[in-house]
């Protein structure tokens, strides 16, 4: 399985993400960290990610996205997108995006509160389908 890891780190102890680090696995194997010209196009993805505030204090890596699609269809595109929200080894709380008909309109978003302002709501299920679109722009 092919996924993307997303990272937020608050480096300058504000109480933000700041610095942001993208790589990209197979099977729990790193094949490489986000190149320059990748990283121009994963700018909007780390936008989003950052609302999220889902970030570590200094330069850790404990809390950090997974996102990933599975159900493939004949055409190659993905049915499903899922985000695993990740503290350490365990997923702290998922995010899903459903494609049900193949029309490359997402028709099932799942998702509770990502943002973590207390309320799971239609600003979750705005962040989940954007971080969902712009994974799905990413050439592998």
């Amino acid at each position: 399985m092919r996924y993307l890891q997303v990272v937020a780190q608050d480096r300058i102890a504000q109480g933000v993400g700041d610095f942001l680090l993208f790589r990209f696995y197979e099977d729990d194997r790193l094949l490489r960290e986000a190149t320059a010209a990748e990283l121009r196009r994963l700018k909007v993805l780390g936008k989003t990610y950052l609302k999220c505030a889902w970030f570590n204090v200094g330069e850790g890596e404990e809390r950090h996205l997974r996102i990933f699609s599975q159900n493939l269809s004949g055409d190659g595109t993905a049915k499903t997108v899922r985000l695993h929200f990740h503290d350490g080894a365990q997923i702290a709380y998922k995010a899903a995006a459903h494609d049900q008909d193949n029309d490359g309109r997402l028709e099932v978003i799942l998702s509770s509160d990502v943002d973590n302002d207390g309320h799971s709501n239609r600003t979750d299920r705005s962040r989940v389908t954007a971080l969902v679109k712009q994974y799905l722009q990413i050439n592998w």
